[in-house]
């Protein structure tokens, strides 16, 4: 097999890795203005092109060994735009490497000319020539033959040991997931977001991915290792770094603990000092603390110091977005969640420290999918994200799958690009969402997501009819609002309606009105008992076209039968935010799909803000439905909750951890109020606050996650019952 042919491996993926999908959108622009031509073809070692009036050669060793004599410091358009080159020309060039030694230096391949008919048919490649194309042997076998001392000795002292932290880490806390994907293997480890990449048939330097130069030896030698022990296949550490490398997560090391009681002196240090005082260079120690956290296996962990040094960061500017109440409690959790970890062992801690990557299994069987509709999302630590839903006619119930990024300065990672450019399963999601799919080798995570790549669909011509739309509604979802008041208060501790897509089958609704009070478009919807939910979208940047998308459409005569929400606690409240919902068309009766995130994005976000001053009076119209209260009393919250967390907070703001007279007056009444109620436990916590003249921290953060967990007990339902 002819070594031009590992350039029809890089996909779009990959050629990105190497580069920036800039610069691959800018060479395939060179390719649709034919700027590209193959001008030597016979050298047994490289190809060579003119790409944009640039010298371009492709050699044997891969796209990491290509060279342009362009001024541009290593990677280019030019090599890329090289690449993609062959890939639309595979055809010829399988052609022309067939004949090799029958043509001559005068009959050498001439440039594909576009213009000319019968050289485009030639420009597609069919699933029979990928077959002879791409490489038939296995890639893990070719990795595996890899001469394992000539890797050491070419990586030299340095690396090899930072290789050896890296791979006993990996192999300690299963944090590394594999991808295989035809001629690839994706290895994505926890320091980085995107996977590497060894090709077939470029070997250990052919391997892409985007650390830094100096990271780049160690991380790959450790992908390789790694690869070679979980095939059970011995990696020849050096007898200076050689130990057992566990696979068992058994018990936390000595350096994790050390990191534990490192954290939880800084969460003193935090209250001692003052939350009212605290500085930008705390919250840069918790982003070091997290680093720590995360190269240690501790993903969940890593997340809360995230999260924690964003709040602190947030704080220290004043923001309005964040106050001081919010840090305690959550400080409260990650004294609670640090306490756990130093106290649990053997399969308990291995699900205290979470996981950051999901394995995934490839399955022959193809998916029949029928859409449900989208979600934007943005998550506690930053990272932003679009979730799918699909309903597996077959297996009965609905399958999930997430486009996501760490952070939110991705500027080119939005709504409208996810929805109109970004790529699931090969296919734009606006595409998705409208018929059904037959998703081919889908890709499962052992929690049961679907992976968003390796797998392939077939759109089909229908969607949702009648009866597949009842078979739906019969197994999946809520059509008494009773039934869901009672899930909702069974699963307040486990947060699973948090995680969780809740789909609502609804008999009737009413126009929707604003609630000034509490910034929010509340659209009511009632079941066959009479029974009403009351679903909220808040009026902020964002949901303006959010609301004014589902407004539109609650104007027709449309008519609404299933509602999908997403779960989130807002204060003493748990209020349901809709994102999606299936409908009947008025005019054809066909079953669709809206889906509130993402259609009409563009267009509606090119409005002026007069539109939205028209929906505002409009909803000022119907001002009658604010007297009314749909939310229960919660008397817990102001008995005991928020006056303890009142007085907690003043100390811990200013850093002086005594009480006043009247402070202490307070605690004793709350106090009874605990023993009378049966809460023995927060009781217990008061009297040792009230004993002290110097009030512990750890006493402080044990009432406040006391309080967390009856707040999480005590949120009050947007649901109004016709019996109650």
């Amino acid at each position: 097999m002819s070594w031009q042919h590992i350039y029809l491996n890089y996909d779009q993926e990959s050629l990105a890795l190497y580069a920036n999908i800039g610069l691959v959108r800018r060479a395939r622009k060179d390719i649709e203005a034919n700027k590209v031509k193959l001008i030597e073809k016979n050298n047994e070692d490289y190809l060579e092109f003119n790409a944009d009036g640039q010298q371009v050669r492709l050699p044997a060793q891969g796209i990491q060994a290509a060279s342009c004599n362009c001024p541009a410091h290593g990677h280019c358009k030019h090599i890329i735009s090289a690449v993609l080159w062959l890939q639309s020309n595979a055809s010829l060039l399988e052609h022309s490497i067939t004949d090799s030694n029958n043509i001559d230096d005068e009959n050498q391949i001439k440039p594909l000319d576009q213009s000319n008919d019968s050289h485009k048919s030639d420009n597609k490649i069919s699933t029979k020539q990928l077959e002879t194309i791409r490489p038939l042997a296995n890639v893990l076998t070719e990795l595996l033959s890899l001469d394992a001392s000539k890797l050491l000795k070419k990586a030299g002292k340095a690396s090899i040991f930072k290789a050896y932290q890296f791979a006993c880490s990996w192999q300690k806390n299963h944090l590394v997931t594999i991808e295989y994907q035809d001629s690839q293997i994706r290895i994505i480890v926890p320091e980085s977001d995107t996977p590497i990449i060894y090709m077939a048939g470029t070997g250990f330097d052919g391997m892409i991915s985007t650390f830094c130069t100096n990271q780049k030896m160690a991380i790959h030698l450790a992908a390789i290792a790694y690869l070679f022990e979980k095939n059970n296949k011995t990696w020849p550490w050096p007898i200076q770094y050689r130990q057992s490398i566990t696979h068992e997560s058994d018990q936390l090391s000595a350096d994790e603990i050390t990191l534990i009681k490192q954290i939880q002196q800084h969460i003193c240090n935090l209250i001692n000092q003052g939350l009212s005082h605290v500085s930008h260079n705390q919250a840069d120690q918790l982003q070091l603390l997290n680093m720590s956290a995360r190269s240690q296996g501790l993903p969940r962990l890593a997340a809360m110091l995230r999260h924690l040094s964003q709040l602190v960061e947030l704080l220290a500017k004043r923001h309005f977005a964040v106050e001081e109440q919010d840090i305690l409690l959550f400080l409260g959790q990650i004294q609670a969640y640090t306490e756990m970890l130093l106290h649990h062992q053997g399969e308990q801690l291995f699900k205290l420290r979470g996981r950051i990557k999901r394995q995934y299994k490839t399955e022959s069987q193809p998916l029949e999918l029928l859409p449900l509709g989208g979600r934007w999302w943005q998550s506690k630590t930053g990272a932003i994200g679009a979730t799918f839903y699909f309903w597996d006619i077959e297996k009965q119930q609905y399958q999930e799958t997430t486009l996501a990024r760490s952070y939110k300065n991705d500027i080119n990672f939005n709504r409208t690009m996810i929805w109109n450019s970004m790529s699931i399963w090969q296919t734009f999601p606006y595409m998705l969402m409208q018929k059904s799919i037959k998703l081919h080798h889908p890709r499962l995570s052992d929690t049961g997501e679907l992976a968003i790549h390796g797998s392939t669909v077939t759109l089909q011509e229908t969607g949702w009819n009648d009866n597949n739309y009842q078979d739906f509604r019969s197994k999946a979802g809520f059509e008494n609002w009773s039934i869901l008041s009672d899930y909702l208060q069974d699963n307040h501790l486990d947060d699973s309606p948090l995680n969780e897509m809740l789909i609502l089958h609804i008999a009737s609704s009413n126009k929707p009105y604003l609630d000034e009070i509490r910034q929010n478009l509340v659209w009511q919807v009632n079941d066959n008992d009479g029974n009403s939910l009351f679903l909220c979208l808040f009026w902020d940047e964002y949901e303006k076209l959010h609301i004014d998308v589902l407004k539109n459409f609650l104007e027709t005569n449309n008519l609404p039968l299933t509602v999908f929400v997403n779960c989130v606690k807002n204060d003493n409240f748990l209020d349901l935010e809709p994102f999606a919902l299936l409908y009947k068309e008025q005019l054809t009766g066909d079953i669709k799909t809206l889906n509130l995130d993402f259609e009409d994005f563009c267009h509606k976000s090119k409005k002026n803000n007069s539109k939205q001053n028209v929906i505002i009076n409009n909803y000022l119209a119907h001002k009658k439905h604010l007297v009314e209260n749909h939310y229960m009393t919660d008397s817990l919250s102001t008995l005991i909750i928020q006056p303890l967390l009142t007085i907690l907070e003043s100390m811990v703001c200013s850093g002086r951890l005594e009480l006043f007279a009247d402070q202490k007056q307070q605690l004793i009444a709350i106090q009874y109020d605990c023993d009378t109620l049966g809460l023995n436990t927060l009781s217990t916590v008061l009297n040792k606050i009230l004993s002290q003249q110097q009030i512990a921290v750890t006493h402080i953060l044990q009432a406040v996650y006391l309080c967390y967990l009856l707040k999480k007990t005590n949120y009050q339902l947007p649901i109004q019952l016709k019996d109650l």
